[in-house]
């Protein structure tokens, strides 16, 4: 899905996709219990330099991608910023009060929410839909009707996309012969929404009979693709334990807070 805006690849393209979402499991609680926003912040960095350098992901998208994640991370942390409480006052003005103790809580919140972010996102863009799938089923020993449904359902995401781009297209083609009450409003979203719907059943139900037809069933199979742990998921488990280490090793030494609780 994502080979457009790759550039190259990286030992992390061959890591089990289970092995991924453990890590990011592990990786959220960790975060979660970190309330030195020092070790936040370098840990911040080592896992930018990780996405720059191992996503493999062309650097226009990943100026795009870093400045969605940055921007939106701030902005969730401006309520606990403008009404946090504390003694030491930055700014204050009407309701809006805003202390240098909220100040720290909410960029702590940020480098939280922009970590987990970053990790995320080295995960979506060094694995395959397909993998995931494929890992569930011969590693955790999903059953392949939920396995190959869900995979279905989400290869038929971008087959909607382009067919709403093509009826607005027709439309517009057509503006000058359709009312404008069928191409706006209620009735305009209404329309699309019906016309979307029948044809994605429609397609759900021919997939259903090529699938019956190939003999589809829930019992044992053999996979042509085939998902495996490796040293690669080694290397990787290594690695995040090198950035947590060095996180809270610089954030003793190099402290841009003065605060080491920021809860």
């Amino acid at each position: 899905m994502f080979e457009t805006v790759k550039k190259y690849n990286t030992f992390i393209d061959y890591v089990n996709p289970l092995t991924k979402i453990l890590l990011a499991a592990i990786l959220f609680v960790t975060v979660i219990f970190i309330h030195n926003p020092n070790v936040l912040f370098h840990l911040t960095i080592l896992m930018l330099i990780t996405l720059l350098i191992l996503s493999g992901v062309k650097l226009k998208y990943l100026i795009l991608l870093l400045l969605f994640i940055f921007i939106s991370g701030f902005i969730s942390s401006l309520y606990m910023i403008f009404y946090g409480e504390g003694t030491e006052t930055l700014f204050h003005y009407g309701i809006i009060h805003i202390t240098e103790e909220s100040f720290i809580r909410g960029i702590h919140i940020t480098m939280r929410g922009v970590i987990l972010s970053l990790f995320g996102a080295l995960v979506i863009f060094t694995s395959k839909i397909t993998d995931v799938f494929y890992a569930l089923m011969i590693q955790l020993k999903v059953k392949p009707k939920y396995a190959y449904s869900f995979m279905a359902a989400i290869r038929m995401v971008p087959i909607i996309i382009a067919e709403y781009f093509q009826l607005r297209q027709a439309r517009k083609v057509r503006r000058a012969l359709i009312h404008k009450k069928y191409i706006s409003g209620f009735k305009g979203l209404k329309s699309t929404i019906v016309t979307l719907l029948s044809q994605s059943i429609r397609r759900a139900y021919r997939l259903g009979i090529a699938m019956e037809s190939k003999g589809f069933t829930d019992g044992s199979r053999t996979y042509f693709y085939r998902t495996s742990f490796s040293r690669y998921d080694l290397y990787l488990m290594l690695l995040m334990a090198a950035a947590l280490i060095a996180a809270v090793q610089l954030g003793t030494v190099i402290t841009l807070f003065d605060t080491t609780d920021a809860r």
